[in-house]
Order: C-alpha cells, then sequence, then structure tokens
C-alpha cells in the first residue's frame, strides 16, 4: 500500500491536534491545582487573622473589678505590645503573598472575592487592637491623674506654708513669686491630668465611679491653689485691717443668719398658736359655725 503525501497530512494534523488537546487539559488542571492551593493559602490567613482577634478580646479585659495600679496598667500594655507584633507579623506575610500572586489573582473572580473576604477580616482586626489600645491609654491617663492628684496634700501644705512665709517681708518677694512659679507648674499638670481623666471615664464609663473623690480633690487643690497665687507683700496696719475687715464680715453674715433663723422660728410659734387656738375652737363647738 502506498502512502501519499496527502495520508501523511492528514495525520500529521491529527497528531498534532491531539497533541494540542493534551496540553490544553495538562494547563487547565495546573490552573485548578493553582487555584485551589491560593484559595487554601487565603483561608489560613482568614483564620490567623480571625483567633487573634479573639485572643485580643479574651486577654484584654476591662471589668468593674479592673486594678486601677500603674503595675496592671504596664501589664496591659506589654499584652497589647505583643498582640501588635503578632498582627504586624501576619499582615506582613499576607502583603507579600498578595503581592506576588496578584497577577493569578486578578486573573480569577473566585480568588478576587476571597482576597476581599480576608482584607475585611484583616480590617476588624485592626479596629479591634487600635480600640484596645484607647482604652489602654485612657486606662493609663486615669491612673497617673489619680495618683498625681490624690497624693499632692502635704505637697501644696508646704507650698501654702512657704508662700505665707515669703508674704510676710517684701525683701522675700522674689521667693514669693518662686514658690508661686513652682504651684503653677504644678497646677498645669494637675489641670491636664484632671481633664484626661475625665476623657478616660467617657471611653471607659466603670471608672466613673473613682472619679467622685477625683473631683473633690481637684477642687480643694484649685481652692489652695489661688491662694498661693493671690499671695503677697502687705504692711503689717494693711494685715490687720484685712483681717478685722474680714471678721466684720463673719459678724455680719452671723448676724443676718441668726435674724433669718429668729424670724423662722417666730413664724412657726405663730403658725403653732393658730393650730393650737382652732383646736380649741373645734372642741367648744365653735367649729360647726362659720368664723371671721
Amino acid at each position: 500500500m502506498q502512502i501519499s503525501f496527502r495520508h501523511i497530512l492528514i495525520w500529521g494534523c491529527c497528531l498534532l491536534s491531539l497533541t494540542s488537546a493534551a496540553q490544553g487539559l495538562g494547563m487547565a488542571s495546573v490552573v485548578d491545582s493553582l487555584q485551589t492551593e491560593l484559595e487554601g493559602r487565603m483561608e489560613q490567613y482568614s483564620d490567623d487573622f480571625s483567633k487573634l482577634g479573639v485572643v485580643s478580646n479574651i486577654q484584654m479585659q476591662f471589668s468593674e473589678g479592673i486594678p486601677l495600679t500603674t503595675s496592671y496598667s504596664a501589664v496591659l500594655r506589654e499584652k497589647l505590645a505583643v498582640i501588635e507584633n503578632h498582627y504586624k507579623a501576619i499582615d506582613m506575610r499576607w502583603t507579600t503573598f498578595i503581592q506576588a500572586m496578584q497577577i493569578d489573582i486578578a486573573d480569577n473572580e473566585d480568588l478576587m472575592d476571597q482576597m476581599t473576604k480576608v482584607n475585611l477580616v484583616k480590617q476588624e482586626v485592626s479596629d479591634t487592637i487600635n480600640s484596645i489600645k484607647l482604652k489602654c491609654q485612657a486606662l493609663t491617663d486615669f491612673v497617673d491623674a489619680r495618683q498625681l492628684i490624690m497624693n499632692q496634700d502635704s505637697t501644696y501644705k508646704k507650698l501654702y506654708k512657704a508662700a505665707l512665709k515669703y508674704s510676710l517681708a517684701a525683701k522675700l518677694a522674689t521667693k514669693l513669686e518662686k514658690v508661686k512659679a513652682t504651684e503653677q507648674n504644678l497646677s498645669g499638670k494637675i489641670q491636664t491630668s484632671y481633664a484626661k481623666a475625665k476623657q478616660a471615664t467617657e471611653l471607659l464609663p466603670m471608672l466613673n465611679k473613682h472619679m467622685g473623690a477625683i473631683d473633690d480633690k481637684y477642687a480643694n487643690l484649685q481652692v489652695i491653689s489661688k491662694k498661693i497665687q493671690e499671695m503677697e507683700y502687705k504692711p503689717f496696719i494693711q494685715r490687720i485691717k484685712d483681717y478685722l475687715i474680714g471678721m466684720a464680715c463673719v459678724a455680719i453674715l452671723l448676724l443676718l443668719m441668726h435674724l433669718a433663723v429668729a424670724k423662722l422660728q417666730a413664724a412657726r410659734k405663730v403658725r403653732k398658736s393658730m393650730a393650737q387656738y382652732q383646736n380649741m375652737l373645734n372642741k367648744n363647738g365653735v367649729g360647726d359655725y362659720p368664723t371671721i
């Protein structure tokens, strides 16, 4: 049997078609395998971010019984630092993976959707960590403010005594101004800390029950601060005059209070007498008739 050139050409085309089909099937298998691998890795990254979010919420609790100490707030900051470092490590691996496989992911709609889902989980965890970070800072600010404000009694007592001492002589005016400057600097720190403590209660309402004592102490310190800043040298005669005027004001206030109390007592006696008189009339039967 003779094989013509035409037969050879037909057989060649058939072999070429079979080879191309085999290559197409091989490429499809490779593409499916790559997609499956990328989907698996994305799922793993999603799990890693989710687990970190759960751990963050478990380890960083802010409850009513939380200790208000600098040591405890330091422990919370250390825990937060560990969580942040873990998040950064996962985020770095995820970013590297996405950049390396961006062409393959961009050509596949399913992979694009899954990448979007992972990014959403990642953002939720990031928001959780940032929220915890703000709460940790608020707790630290509150603890520091509480310690600063509540422990100023002895300091302000010394400053007040020093200011009073230096206000007795004109030649001590320079020292008095130094005391005022020291107190003013301290007062500025106290005011800043107090403002931070108030802000902390907005973020952590469970701190409100501790704010009352801080409010009272802060108010007392402000009164003493004003007295110190108003101190100045006055001659002895002027001091006597101020003292007498002060005593006179007190005496007038006491007199007014005494008069007010006397009027109140007199009014009560009148009401009591009228009530007794009415009762007497009722007992005598007079109460059955109209009275003028």
